[in-house]
């Protein structure tokens, strides 16, 4: 009798662990076939980002969307410049001579309005240095191997096998690279909203070089445009070396420590990229995320 009850003791217990194994297996699996291709729609930003209806909020001439009201403020700018070149007669403050301001007032105006095709072309540069540097997987791994996080997660997978078990290092690994990923998707998006933000915040940045004390929110404008650009061809180039690394390794939970490091330095890698040239700060916490708009403001 004693002996039935432990044998049963012992059954319920491997009944619990293999439910506990398949339930995450499902969640762990569920994660990785959803979030792994929509990263990489999120993080390698192309130029159809800007879609038609970024285009009818920012205009496609002076006098329709945000536009208008750029080229309004540009008016009050001219406006501004000439009440001071009036008064600078009476009070002898120097102003900067009408050659320079109206030559200046010229190109503003131009680059003002076409914005959103300068903004194109920038992402369409970046986009291009990224698939140059995903498209060396072809060359270096075979023709039908392409660097993107999915295939990386595939390839992991077809190593790692289909049985997980949570209660050792493989299936904790397996945890955290899930749960990271989800961090990483979360923070990218953000990204991605931000950059559709800055893109109509364009024609306002740019306007903002006409006059010499506000020259500096142009610089802060185009160093988080910028910086979050270049931020895909670093991802581009962690994502290679991981796949080279994983490619040649076959040690079980070597290989997935190392995955785990790749989504951590993808996760670090705004703070790498800021620490290099400026920026914004992109973060899954929307505390740290707020202080660093607010720090975008007040250089």
């Amino acid at each position: 009798m004693e002996e039935e009850i432990a044998i049963q003791e012992i059954d319920i217990g491997s009944v619990i662990i293999d439910t506990i194994n398949n339930l995450c297996q499902s969640l762990f699996s569920s994660i990785n076939k959803d979030i792994f291709p929509l990263l990489d729609k999120v993080v390698f930003i192309k130029k159809d980002i800007a879609t038609s209806h970024l285009e009818r909020i920012l205009g496609t001439d002076p006098k329709t969307g945000l536009l208008v009201l750029a080229n309004a403020l540009l008016a009050a700018f001219v406006i501004y410049y000439s009440v001071r070149l009036f008064m600078s007669s009476y009070s002898g403050e120097g102003v900067e001579s009408p050659h320079k301001f109206f030559l200046r007032l010229f190109l503003v105006a131009i680059f003002m309005n076409f914005s959103l095709t300068i903004c194109t072309y920038i992402i369409g540069a970046t986009s291009d240095i990224t698939t140059f540097i995903c498209s060396l997987g072809k060359n270096i791994f075979g023709k039908g191997v392409e660097v993107s996080f999915s295939s990386l997660m595939d390839t992991f997978a077809f190593q790692a096998g289909d049985k997980v078990n949570v209660f050792s290092l493989n299936g904790i690994l397996s945890g955290m690279l899930s749960i990271s990923s989800f961090t990483l998707i979360v923070s990218f998006a953000l990204r991605y909203i931000v950059i559709k933000v800055l893109i109509l915040l364009s024609p306002f940045a740019i306007l903002c070089l006409i006059n010499q004390p506000t020259t500096g929110l142009f610089k802060s404008w185009f160093k988080c445009f910028l910086s979050l650009l270049l931020l895909q061809i670093f991802i581009s180039l962690v994502l290679l070396l991981s796949y080279a690394i994983i490619k040649e390794t076959n040690v079980s939970p070597f290989r997935e420590l190392l995955l785990v490091g790749t989504i951590m330095a993808l996760l670090k890698s705004n703070e790498y990229v800021r620490e290099l040239m400026g920026g914004l700060n992109i973060t899954s916490n929307f505390s740290t995320g707020m202080a660093g708009l607010k720090s975008m403001f007040t250089r």
